[in-house]
C-alpha cells in the first residue's frame, strides 16, 4: 500500500495547491458551521485548514501512526482509524452526524479498479453519510510528466464510478503549481506537468437510507464487468465478488 498510488507524488502532508482549495470551499458551498471530512488525512493538515476556518473537521486514515499523530496535533478535531476491510469499518463515521462535504484524498480500495464492488460499496459507504445535497469528492494527483506511461488512474474513471450513484457529478483541474507559468518554466528548463483532479458528486436534495445507497452499489458492480482503466489492471484486483458484497452490506 503507498501513498503514491492515489495521489502521485504529493503525499497526503503537502498543502493543496491555493486554487484547489478555493474550490472546494466556493464550488462545494461549505463554510463557518459546516461538516467537513477528511478520508486519508494523513497528518491532518487538511483537516486542520478546515478546523481553522470554524468548520467541524474529521479524519480519517488507514494509518494507526497518522491518526495517532494528527490526534495529538490537532486535538479539536476526530481522527479515526480505518481499519480493513474499508468498505465494512466505514459503516460509522465519528458520531455520525451527516456531513456537508468528504473529501476522499486516498482510500486503498480505490488504488484499485474503480468499478470493483468493494470500490462501490466504499463509496456508498461514505455517501449514507452525506446530508441531502451534500458533495463527495475526490481529490487525485496525476503526474503527467511521463506522458508515454500509465501511472494513475485515467481522468475518466473517476466520473464515471460517481456516475454510477443519484445525484449531479463535475470535474475540475487544476496545476500543481501556482508558479507553473512560461517565464518560469524557461527560468527552472523544466515544464510541469502535473495536475490536481477534483471529481466531485452532489447528491440528491431527498436523503437516501443507507440500505438504499449499498443497493445502488451492488447494482453497479453487478451491471458493470472489468477493470476502469489499464492501470487498475495492473495495480489491483477485482475485489470482492457482488455475492460477497450482498452480505457485507
Amino acid at each position: 500500500m503507498g501513498w503514491t498510488r492515489l495521489l502521485g507524488s504529493a503525499v497526503s502532508s503537502a498543502p493543496l495547491p491555493r486554487a484547489v482549495v478555493r474550490h472546494l470551499l466556493f464550488a462545494h458551498q461549505v463554510g463557518m458551521g459546516s461538516r467537513v471530512l477528511v478520508v486519508g488525512c494523513g497528518h491532518g493538515e487538511l483537516v486542520h485548514f478546515f478546523d481553522e476556518l470554524g468548520m467541524d473537521a474529521e479524519g480519517l486514515d488507514e494509518s494507526p501512526e497518522n491518526v495517532s499523530w494528527a490526534a495529538e496535533h490537532e486535538p479539536r478535531s476526530d481522527f479515526q482509524l480505518i481499519s480493513f476491510p474499508a468498505e465494512q469499518s466505514l459503516e460509522h463515521i465519528g458520531n455520525d452526524e451527516p456531513q456537508n462535504l468528504i473529501v476522499v484524498r486516498h482510500l486503498t480500495t480505490y488504488d484499485g479498479n474503480l468499478f470493483c464492488p468493494s470500490s462501490f460499496l466504499a463509496t456508498a459507504k461514505l455517501l449514507q453519510h452525506l446530508r441531502p445535497n451534500g458533495w463527495f469528492t475526490f481529490v487525485v494527483h496525476r503526474d503527467n510528466s511521463r506522458r508515454s506511461e500509465c501511472e494513475s488512474h485515467e481522468v475518466s474513471c473517476f466520473a464515471r464510478h460517481l456516475s454510477f450513484f443519484p445525484g449531479t457529478c463535475r470535474v475540475s483541474h487544476f496545476a500543481d503549481c501556482e508558479l507553473s507559468t512560461i517565464a518560469n518554466d524557461w527560468l527552472h528548463l523544466h515544464r510541469h506537468y502535473g495536475e490536481f483532479l477534483v471529481a466531485s458528486l452532489r447528491v440528491p436534495h431527498v436523503a437516501l437510507s443507507a440500505t438504499e445507497w449499498q443497493r445502488l452499489a451492488i447494482r453497479a458492480a453487478e451491471s458493470h464487468v472489468g477493470c476502469c482503466c489499464s492501470w487498475a489492471a495492473k495495480h489491483g484486483g477485482a475485489g470482492i465478488q457482488p455475492t460477497s458484497l450482498r452480505r457485507a452490506a
